[in-house]
C-alpha cells in the first residue's frame, strides 16, 4: 500500500503469510484494504482483506480455499509490527466491476470442537483450574491471574454450552474474563486489567474524529445478590456499592445460585461493575498505533469532562491504499475505584 495518511511520518508496512509462504510482495500492488479486528472479553479476533483482480488470478490459479491459514503482521516501516496471529479463510466474496476479491478470516484456534455444545460437571475445582482444563484441552497455554485460584466451586455445571461460552459465563459472573491470542488463553481479573497503566495518551489534536456518550439509564448505585441455600439451610446475601456516586442510581437485585458468601459478593460486585462500566463510552479514529490493542488502557485528553483513563474494548487496525494506517477504537471509561462490599 503506497498511500499514507497525511499526518503519518512513517510508511505503513505489513507482512502477509499464506499457508506458510510470505506473499506480501506478490499481492502488494493488488491490496486495497487490510483490516484486523482485536476484541476483548472472550470474543475472537478476525481479519479481512480486499484484493484487486483485473487479471483474474484470484478466480483462477490463485483461488483461495476455505480453511487455509493466513498470518498477518502490520505496523510502520522500521518499527515493531503488531503480530495479529493466525487466521483461517472463512468467507470468500467476489464482485465486479471492478474485480475485487474479499476474504474474511477467523481466528485459527476456533476449531469445530470448540463450537460443540456439551454438558460437563466440575467438582472441587477453582475458577483457575477450570480455565486450565479448557486451555489444555485445545493445546493452549494458560496465562492467568493467580487470584482466580482463590475462588472455588463444590460443583458447577456446563449445560449444553460450548467450552468457551461456559468459561466466559462463569468468569464474567465473578468479575473475570479471558481472551485468546496466538496459542495463549489469557485469563484475567477485569479490575486488575483496568488498573494497568495507560500505554498511550490520545490527545484531541492527534485524533481524526472522536465521539463520547454518557448515560444514566440502567446504571446502579448498589447491587444485591441473594440465594436460599438448601444445603446450608440459610439465606446467602451480599451487597456491593459503587465507590463513587451514581446520579439517580438505583439498586440492582439478583437472585442466583451461590455456594457461599465469597461467591455472592463477587457476583454482586461483578453485576454492578458490568452495569456501570459502560456509563461513558467513546469511539475514536486515530493514526495507526500498534500499542492500541484490546485490553490496553489509554489516557484521553482535550475533551474536558470526557477526559480520563479508558480501556479499549475493540481495536480495528486498518491499512487502506488511499488513507494508510489507522486505528479505530471502541472504549469505555474506567471508574477511579472498584465496587466495594456493603453491609
Amino acid at each position: 500500500m503506497s498511500g499514507a495518511l497525511s499526518y503519518a511520518l512513517a510508511a505503513p508496512q505489513w507482512t502477509l503469510t499464506y499457508q506458510g509462504v510470505n506473499i506480501s510482495a506478490d499481492v502488494s500492488a493488488m491490496a486495497l484494504e487490510i483490516e484486523y479486528t482485536d476484541r476483548l472479553g472472550g470474543a475472537s479476533g478476525d481479519m479481512a482483506i480486499a484484493l484487486r483482480d483485473e487479471d483474474g488470478l484470484w478466480r483462477g490459479p490463485w483461488s483461495p480455499v476455505q480453511g487455509d491459514v493466513v498470518n498477518l503482521q502490520l505496523g510502520y516501516a522500521g518499527g515493531a509490527l503488531l503480530p495479529c496471529g493466525d487466521f483461517q479463510v472463512d468467507e470468500l466474496g467476489y464482485h465486479s466491476p471492478p474485480d475485487v476479491l474479499n476474504l474474511r478470516c477467523l481466528a485459527a484456534y476456533i476449531t469445530p470442537a470448540m463450537r460443540t455444545r456439551r454438558s460437563v460437571g466440575y467438582e472441587g475445582q477453582t475458577l483457575l483450574q477450570i480455565a486450565g482444563l479448557i486451555a489444555r484441552k485445545y493445546g493452549l497455554t494458560l496465562v492467568a491471574d493467580p487470584d482466580a485460584m482463590n475462588l472455588s466451586f463444590a460443583r458447577i455445571t456446563q449445560r449444553q454450552e460450548t467450552d468457551l461460552a461456559f468459561l466466559h459465563r462463569i468468569a464474567r459472573a465473578h468479575n473475570y474474563d479471558f481472551t485468546i491470542r496466538g496459542g495463549q488463553l489469557i485469563f484475567y481479573s477485569r479490575l486488575a486489567l483496568e488498573a494497568a497503566p495507560p500505554v498511550a495518551t490520545l490527545a484531541r489534536a492527534g485524533m481524526i474524529r472522536a465521539a463520547f456518550l454518557t448515560k444514566s439509564h440502567r446504571t446502579y448505585q448498589a447491587a444485591q445478590v441473594s440465594y436460599q441455600s438448601p444445603a446450608a439451610k440459610r439465606l446467602i446475601l451480599q451487597r456491593a456499592a459503587a465507590a463513587t456516586p451514581i446520579p439517580a442510581g438505583d439498586s440492582l437485585i439478583e437472585a442466583t445460585r451461590c455456594e457461599n458468601g465469597q461467591q455472592a459478593l463477587l457476583r454482586a460486585q461483578s453485576a454492578l461493575h458490568q452495569a456501570n462500566m459502560v456509563r461513558t463510552t467513546a469511539e475514536i479514529l486515530a493514526p495507526g498505533d500498534v500499542t492500541l490493542c484490546a485490553g490496553s488502557t489509554v489516557s484521553i485528553t482535550g475533551f474536558g469532562v470526557n477526559d480520563g483513563v479508558y480501556i479499549i474494548s475493540t481495536a480495528v487496525h486498518r491499512l487502506d491504499r488511499q488513507l494508510g494506517y489507522s486505528s479505530e477504537l471502541s472504549l469505555r471509561r474506567i471508574d477511579s475505584q472498584a465496587p466495594v462490599a456493603a453491609g
